[in-house]
C-alpha cells in the first residue's frame, strides 16, 4: 500500500507543459515530411521507368515459356503414337427385332450383327472383304476339287471353358442340312461331310466348286449344349437366349427396354477363352432399335456410341459434329432388277428402252453416300479391269419403244388399249427410294411411262417381303442389295435353275449360254480361266439388258 501512494505521488509532482508537448509534435511531423520526401516522393519519376522495365521482362518470361510449350508439342506429336489400350465399353445400334441369338436362325440385321460378335466360323471376310481363315488351321485340297479337309486351329475353347473341336462342325452342318431345323443358312444338303480326327472335318462335293472355301463362313454352335435337343425344338431353347460362344465376346444379359419388346440391349462382355486373344473392348452392348428414327433419336441423346445403319450425310447438323463417318466396302451391289417374266418387260425392246434411258452416272451422284460404278452382275474388281459403263442414249430409247408399238399418247405410253405402267417396289431405304423416284421421274420425263412405287419394310413382319414380293415375284422393277462377296460367283442370282419360288433369280432371267457360263466359272480351277467365263457372262448379260446395275457397291 505504501509503495503504490509513492509512486503516485511522483506522477502527481510531474509538470507537463502544452506548449513544450506541441512543440515536439511539429518536429516529430517535419521529420516524417522530410523522410517521405526523400524515400518516396523524390523516387516517383523512376517508377514509371521501373514499371516498363518489369513489363518487358515479363513478356519476354511468357514468350520464352510459349516457344517452350510449342517445341514440346511438336516435340511429342514427332516421338509419340497414339496405341489402343484394353478396356472401355461400346454401343452400337442396330436394326431389330432381336428375339434370336442362336446364330443359324439370325435373320435381321441385329441378330446377324450379334452372330458376328458371339460366334467364330470355319472362315471369315476381313475388313477389305477377302477371306482368311477363321478357326481353321489350313485346308487341303484334292487335285480334283471335289474333296477338302479342313484343320482346326489347336487350344480352341467355347465360352464355358470346354474344348471346341470337330465334333461341333459335324453337329452344326446336320442342323443346317437338316429341313425340320429350319435353319436360314441353306445349301448342305447336296454336300457330304465326315469326322477326320478331333481337329480335322472332310467336306465331299458331287462336282468341283472353286469358291466352296465361301461356304465355310457358316457360325459353329457347340455339341455339348444342344446335343440332346430335337431339331424340331432347337428354335425354342433356352440357348437362343442365353448362348454359349466361340466368338470375340461372351453372353452377359439380354434386357427389354420396352413392354412390347421392340427396343432390347444385348450386354456382352470379352470373352476370355477367345482363340484370338482377349479383346480390346472390355464389353460390347448391342441396341436393337424397332426403326431408323428410333436410332437417329439416341444418337442425339448418345444412348449409343454407333451405327452401321444410318447414312452420314443424311443426318442433321447436330449429329454430325457428335459424330464423325468411316465408310468400308460392303461387296454388295443395289440393282434395279428386270422381270423377265411380267407383263410389259417380257420384251428385250422395253428392258433396253427403261436401261438406255437411265444416266448412271448422274443418278450415283445424286445420292446421299459415296458408291463405286457397278454396270454389270460382278464386280468390276473380278474381271481384272473395269467393266464397261452402261450406255446412255435416250433417242435410241424412245425409237425402241415406237418400234416395240408402244406410242405415246397424250404423254403417255400406249399399245392399243393397254397403257405401259410398270409396278416398282423397292425396300424401306432412304436412298434405294431415292433410286426408285429418280427412275420412275427419268422413265416418265423422257420415255412417258408411268410407274407405282410400292415401299416394302423387311423389318416389318407383317408385310413379309419373301413371301409377298420375292417369292411370287410381284414385280416389274425392284430395287434390291444383292451381296455379291468375295468372289465373282453370282450363279445364285443369273442362273435359270434358280428362277424358282425358292430361287434368288429375281428376273427371272434364263439364257443358255449364259448357264453355261456360270457353270463353268465356279468349276475352273484356274483363276484366269474363271475371270474370262465371267467376262463373257457380263457381256452376254449386257447386250440382253436383261437386268441392269444402276447403283454401285457401297463403299
Amino acid at each position: 500500500m505504501s509503495s503504490d501512494n509513492s509512486s503516485w505521488n511522483r506522477f502527481a509532482r510531474l509538470k507537463v507543459s502544452s506548449k513544450d508537448v506541441n512543440k515536439r509534435l511539429r518536429k516529430i511531423e517535419k521529420g516524417s515530411l522530410r523522410h517521405a520526401h526523400k524515400f518516396v516522393t523524390s523516387r516517383l519519376d523512376r517508377l514509371s521507368n521501373v514499371r516498363r522495365r518489369v513489363s518487358v521482362w515479363i513478356i519476354l518470361v511468357l514468350v520464352m515459356i510459349g516457344a517452350s510449350a510449342v517445341q514440346w508439342h511438336i516435340s511429342r506429336n514427332s516421338f509419340t503414337t497414339m496405341a489402343y489400350t484394353s478396356g472401355g465399353s461400346y454401343s452400337e445400334g442396330v436394326l431389330g427385332p432381336l428375339e434370336n441369338l442362336n446364330p443359324i436362325f439370325a435373320k435381321t440385321n441385329a441378330e446377324k450383327s450379334a452372330a458376328k460378335l458371339l460366334f467364330s466360323s470355319l472362315y471369315r471376310y476381313d475388313s477389305t472383304g477377302n477371306i482368311k481363315a477363321d478357326m481353321a488351321d489350313s485346308v487341303s485340297v484334292n487335285d480334283k476339287e471335289t474333296e477338302y479337309i479342313v484343320k482346326l486351329k489347336k487350344g480352341l475353347k467355347w465360352s464355358d471353358g470346354q474344348d471346341l473341336t470337330a465334333d461341333d462342325v459335324i453337329f452344326t452342318l446336320k442342323l443346317l442340312a437338316n429341313p425340320e431345323v429350319g435353319a436360314e443358312i441353306s445349301g448342305w444338303k447336296s454336300i457330304k461331310f465326315e469326322k477326320v480326327s478331333d481337329d480335322s472335318v472332310k467336306f465331299i462335293l458331287p462336282s468341283s466348286y472353286s469358291p466352296f472355301v465361301h461356304a465355310l463362313t457358316f457360325p459353329i454352335i457347340p455339341k455339348h449344349i444342344l446335343k440332346d435337343v430335337k431339331p424340331s425344338n432347337l428354335r425354342e431353347h433356352d440357348f437362343n437366349k442365353s448362348p454359349i460362344s466361340s466368338g470375340p465376346f461372351a453372353f452377359r444379359l439380354l434386357q427389354n427396354v420396352t413392354s412390347d419388346g421392340s427396343k432390347k440391349v444385348l450386354y456382352l462382355q470379352s470373352n476370355s477363352n477367345y482363340y484370338g486373344s482377349t479383346p480390346k473392348l472390355e464389353r460390347f452392348q448391342l441396341y436393337a432399335y424397332p426403326t431408323q428414327d428410333d436410332i437417329a433419336k439416341s444418337l442425339r441423346t448418345r444412348e449409343i456410341t454407333g451405327t452401321p445403319e444410318l447414312i452420314y450425310n443424311d443426318q442433321s447438323a447436330e449429329v454430325k459434329s457428335m459424330y464423325a463417318a468411316e465408310a468400308h466396302s460392303l461387296n454388295n451391289g443395289v440393282y434395279a432388277l428386270f422381270n423377265n417374266n411380267s407383263q410389259f418387260l417380257r420384251s428385250k425392246a422395253v428392258r433396253q428402252a427403261l436401261s438406255l434411258s437411265v444416266d448412271t452416272s448422274k443418278l450415283r451422284q445424286s445420292l446421299s453416300l459415296s458408291t463405286e460404278e457397278l454396270s454389270g452382275p460382278t464386280l468390276n474388281k473380278f474381271l481384272g479391269k473395269s467393266s464397261n459403263s452402261s450406255s446412255y442414249d435416250v433417242k435410241k430409247a424412245k425409237s425402241l419403244l415406237d418400234t416395240e408399238g408402244w406410242k405415246s399418247v397424250n404423254n403417255v405410253r400406249q399399245k392399243g388399249n393397254d397403257k405401259l405402267k410398270l409396278n416398282v417396289v423397292v425396300l424401306k431405304n432412304s436412298n434405294y427410294e431415292k433410286v426408285a423416284r429418280y427412275l420412275a421421274q427419268v422413265w416418265y420425263d423422257e420415255l412417258n411411262i408411268e410407274s407405282d412405287i410400292k415401299v416394302v419394310d423387311p423389318n416389318d413382319a407383317t408385310q413379309n417381303i419373301l413371301q409377298t414380293v420375292l417369292q411370287p415375284r410381284n414385280f416389274d422393277v425392284l430395287v434390291y442389295e444383292l451381296s455379291l462377296g468375295g468372289d465373282p460367283d453370282v450363279y445364285a442370282y443369273w442362273h435359270s435353275s434358280q428362277a424358282t419360288n425358292n430361287g434368288l433369280n429375281f428376273s427371272n432371267y434364263n439364257n443358255a449360254i449364259a448357264d453355261d457360263a456360270l457353270e463353268s466359272g465356279r468349276s475352273k480351277i484356274s483363276a484366269k480361266q474363271r475371270a474370262d467365263r465371267y467376262a463373257k457372262f457380263t457381256a452376254i448379260s449386257a447386250s440382253g439388258r436383261s437386268s441392269d446395275c444402276f447403283v454401285s457397291a457401297e463403299v
